[in-house]
């Protein structure tokens, strides 16, 4: 099967209504940045630098906890894209939230916040000219959607946590390996969008 397209990934978020869970953490909200590219459709995630205090190396998506001054989880995932790698806000058209996402060890709901980037603030190269905070962010890494449509590049493992079972997915894709919250994120955005190409 091939992988949904943008067009399929606007139509599915577009029926979907979020589930939510504010009672279960403190709030947050993560950017997921589309990259549309005349060979198919790009996923923007971030290696966080080994220095910081969490998720220190994780390969994840932009974002972070909602500031009191934030207008929802949207202004925190379109101010935090901007302070972590220089996305500026009017370069993204938001398209949809996914299910909010508890983390277990840290204590967050995450907020998913899907977004394309323009290709017209794209340089004559065909990349965004991404400006990555050199306190945050260790790397940049642009990887195909399709590669990570292909359940070749996912695994599951069933684990525990005090006796609750639950699902560990893990991508593996051109040597980058996300896990956690960022690819039970990225499993949501995907299956949603099969279900509408289907």
């Amino acid at each position: 099967m091939n992988a949904p397209t943008l067009a399929q990934i606007r139509h599915a978020l577009s029926r979907h209504e979020p589930v939510l869970y504010p009672e279960m953490g403190r709030p947050a909200a993560v950017l997921v940045p589309l990259l549309p590219r005349p060979e198919g459709l790009y996923l923007l995630f971030t290696e966080r630098s080994k220095e910081l205090r969490s998720h220190a190396g994780q390969v994840s998506f932009p974002g972070g906890s909602v500031d009191a001054g934030d207008q929802g989880a949207r202004a925190t995932a379109l101010r935090e894209a901007r302070e972590e790698v220089g996305l500026r806000p009017e370069h993204v058209e938001i398209i949809g939230e996914l299910d909010d996402c508890p983390t277990f060890v840290t204590g967050f709901v995450i907020t998913p916040v899907v977004g394309v980037v323009d290709p017209l603030a794209f340089t004559a190269a065909g990349r965004y000219p991404w400006t990555p905070s050199a306190a945050e962010i260790a790397a940049l890494h642009e990887l195909p959607w399709a590669e990570f449509c292909d359940p070749r590049n996912l695994s599951i493992e069933e684990r525990e946590r005090e006796g609750v079972p639950f699902r560990l997915h893990r991508y593996t894709v051109q040597g980058n390996v996300i896990w956690g919250a960022t690819a039970r994120i990225l499993h949501q955005l995907i299956e949603l969008a099969k279900g509408d190409a289907a």
